[in-house]
């Protein structure tokens, strides 16, 4: 099983969270959750998480992701996805959360929903 790493980066105001692997039960969602948590701890309130690499995603997986969406909006911020496998994409589907969550399959377009490209909204 390959280990979930992410990575992130930014674009204007848009903070990017590229996860790669398997989102599955424990450790590895931690990972992903504490980056999150990390970077609304900043001051980060417009969160896009690429889920293009991820090649694999359980039920702990799709829980994880709620909750994140969850505490994000909670604080004020939103949280949207980017390109997500095919695999993620089917499971997002399966269990409905595309109704939830906003999915983009262009960055471009994506920061610009979320506000990080000034001068636009």
């Amino acid at each position: 099983m390959p280990p979930l790493t992410v990575t992130e980066h930014s674009s204007g105001d848009v903070r990017i969270f590229v996860v790669s692997g398997h989102l599955v039960a424990e450790k590895p969602l931690r990972v992903l959750e504490s980056a999150i948590a990390a970077a609304m701890a900043e001051g980060a309130r417009a969160c896009l998480l690429d889920l293009q690499a991820v090649d694999y995603i359980d039920s702990a997986g799709i829980g994880t992701l709620v909750a994140i969406y969850r505490d994000v909006t909670a604080r004020g911020g939103q949280l949207k996805l980017l390109h997500p496998s095919a695999h993620a994409r089917r499971v997002l589907g399966i269990t409905h959360l595309t109704a939830v969550f906003d999915v983009f399959d262009s960055e471009a377009e994506a920061i610009v929903n979320l506000g990080g490209v000034h001068g636009q909204a």
